[in-house]
């Protein structure tokens, strides 16, 4: 009974996940990816609930993606969050560089 309890802890775990890059975009390369970690999440949620409140004992199916899901998911979050603050730093030193320009062209006399 164990295994299905951690089975379930991982469909819950795969579905916030999930859930977070779908609604942060962050991680999410592109428009359908963010809808199919959509449709994962919710997949994921409504088994776990299937187990949980249903489930009355005898066969279930075990998804080795569920325990995998959340660390790619987590690894996609994590790139999205890194990517984010390194565009904001690109962002900045352009507009440090623009400001440096701006303040050369308005010393420099023609």
């Amino acid at each position: 009974m164990s295994l299905l309890l951690f089975y379930i802890v991982a469909l819950g775990a795969s579905a916030i996940v999930l859930l977070l890059v779908t609604v942060t975009g962050f991680g999410a390369t592109s428009l359908e990816y963010r809808i199919l970690s959509g449709f994962g999440a919710l997949a994921s949620a409504a088994y776990a609930f299937y187990l949980v409140f249903q489930f009355q004992g005898g066969r279930y199916y075990f998804f080795n993606g569920a325990l995998i899901l959340p660390v790619y998911a987590g690894y996609k979050l994590y790139t999205g969050f890194r990517r984010r603050e390194l565009d904001r730093a690109d962002r900045r030193a352009a507009k440090a560089a623009q400001k440096a320009a701006d303040e050369w062209r308005s010393t420099r006399r023609w």
